[in-house]
């Protein structure tokens, strides 16, 4: 992983000011220490014009603003629209959020659909269930995605774990194609284990892929584990090259191959 991938895992800037709307109308503003870490605001319905600042908020109905800052945002089967920038500390519950700027949390623990017109940044661990769609990347501690998932990019520092949903009555109602494969262009992590992956290139140490996943590179040093619906079209050397996977195997370069259980790097 580069050094200036890895220095993009920062906290993300919450402002000083707060600003609080619930859903009986009352609106507060003041230093952080005015307010009771507790005070947890109840929104309904809300289109703003102005940007949202929140300690801690629950969203049950939809909320459309400009631009949403604070501690923790939960959304309790609800739609958040945010047509800025999103850069909240926590991330949790079952809904839809869609963001046309770049988000940024400390926490994410979400199911349902997020979907990010910019790059996604997650300081701490990324846990999500459903579909998500970062157009603009995914940075994250360590991921655990069950679902689907699209983006030209995902760097983590730790593990990535990108599982299917199953053949569920929640899975028929949360993806439109239940076949449907996550498309990663390019990852890169210290350890990568996927079901239904289409991807460029993957970058890690140790690399187990299943369930029809399509690789083009990997590294020819990493550990792997492959299952007989799954490929590896090329192996990348230390110095760029690339060897088919087929003469890779049939030569003296062959790469190292372990169960998913043994891997030396699997935490």
């Amino acid at each position: 992983m580069t050094t200036e991938s890895r220095q993009h895992l920062q906290r993300p800037t919450i402002g000083d000011d707060t600003t609080e709307h619930s859903a009986h109308g009352q609106h507060g503003r003041g230093p952080e220490h005015e307010y009771d870490p507790l005070y947890t605001t109840i929104i309904h319905t809300i289109r703003r014009d102005e940007p949202l600042v929140i300690r801690q908020a629950r969203v049950l109905g939809r909320l459309h603003a400009p631009q949403i800052d604070g501690g923790t945002l939960i959304c309790e089967n609800a739609r958040i629209v945010c047509d800025g920038n999103l850069h909240v500390s926590k991330i949790s519950g079952y809904g839809t959020i869609v963001v046309q700027g770049e988000a940024a949390c400390c926490e994410l623990n979400f199911v349902g659909d997020i979907r990010c017109a910019g790059q996604v940044t997650c300081c701490g661990e990324a846990k999500m269930a459903g579909m998500l769609q970062a157009e603009g990347g995914l940075l994250a501690s360590a991921l655990a995605m069950t679902g689907v998932m699209n983006a030209p990019h995902l760097v983590a520092n730790n593990s990535v774990l990108i599982d299917t949903l199953g053949d569920g009555l929640w899975a028929h109602r949360t993806l439109r194609r239940r076949d449907q494969h996550s498309t990663i262009r390019r990852i890169e992590a210290h350890q990568v284990e996927a079901r239904k992956l289409h991807c460029d290139q993957i970058s890690a140490e140790c690399i187990m892929l299943e369930d029809t996943s399509d690789v083009r590179t990997v590294p020819l040093e990493a550990h792997l584990s492959v299952d007989e619906g799954s490929r590896i079209r090329f192996f990348e050397r230390r110095d760029g090259q690339l060897l088919p996977a087929g003469r890779a195997m049939s030569s003296g370069a062959t790469p190292v191959h372990c169960a998913a259980q043994t891997c030396p790097v699997r935490r």
